[in-house]
């Protein structure tokens, strides 16, 4: 019995094999992508919407079917108000 076939990994030079993906909302051939935070979807650059930096290390992306969705909307912009600093009201 031999190996499987996995089309999804090709060889393309003497150095190594390079792993590409498919897409999820395009079905397109992608070599590095991003996971929206709002469905779990790996896309593409060309299906990602939108993207920003949290913190230093926390990057959140949203995908264009998720744009369309006002409450996913919401829960990405309102995270810009996160990179701030929490100010605590004194109340005497």
């Amino acid at each position: 019995m031999g190996k499987a076939f996995n089309p999804l990994i090709q060889i393309t030079s003497i150095k190594g094999v390079i792993m590409t993906f498919l897409c999820e909302r395009c079905k397109n051939e992608i070599f590095k992508g991003e996971t929206c935070n709002y469905c779990g979807k790996k896309i593409c650059n060309n299906c990602m919407k939108s993207s920003m930096r949290v913190q230093k290390v926390t990057r959140l992306v949203i995908c264009k079917d998720c744009w369309g969705n006002m409450k996913k909307r919401t829960a990405f912009k309102n995270k810009r108000g996160d990179t701030k600093p929490q100010q605590s009201e004194n109340r005497e």
